[in-house]
C-alpha cells in the first residue's frame, strides 16, 4: 500500500497517467485564482495554522445542506469565537 504514502505530485502523476492529464493545470489554476498554496498531505499538526480560505474550502468540501449554506463569514465568525478557547486550552497544556 505504497501509494498512502505518495505526495501531491505522485497523485497527480498518477491521474494523468491513467488518462487525466488535464487535472494538474486545472487544479493548480484553481489554487491561483483562490490565491492558496497546495497543502502538503505529509503536514504537521504542530505547524502554524493554514489560511483561512484554505480551512474554509476544507470544511466546504463535504456535502450535504450543512456545508452548502455555510458562508466564509459565517466559517470567520465561527472561528473567531473558537480562537480564545483554543489559545486558552493550548496555554494550559504547557
Amino acid at each position: 500500500m505504497e501509494f498512502l504514502q505518495w505526495s501531491c505530485h505522485d497523485v497527480a502523476r498518477w491521474i494523468e497517467s491513467i488518462g487525466f492529464p488535464q487535472y494538474t493545470a486545472i487544479s493548480s489554476r484553481v489554487r491561483e485564482l483562490l490565491g492558496i498554496t497546495e497543502t502538503l498531505w505529509s503536514r504537521s499538526i504542530a505547524d502554524p495554522p493554514r489560511d483561512s480560505i484554505g480551512l474554509f474550502l476544507e470544511r466546504k468540501s463535504p456535502t450535504g445542506e450543512r456545508a452548502d449554506n455555510l458562508t466564509y463569514q459565517q466559517f470567520l465568525d465561527d472561528t473567531c469565537q473558537c480562537e480564545p478557547q483554543m489559545s486558552h486550552n493550548s496555554k494550559g497544556a504547557e
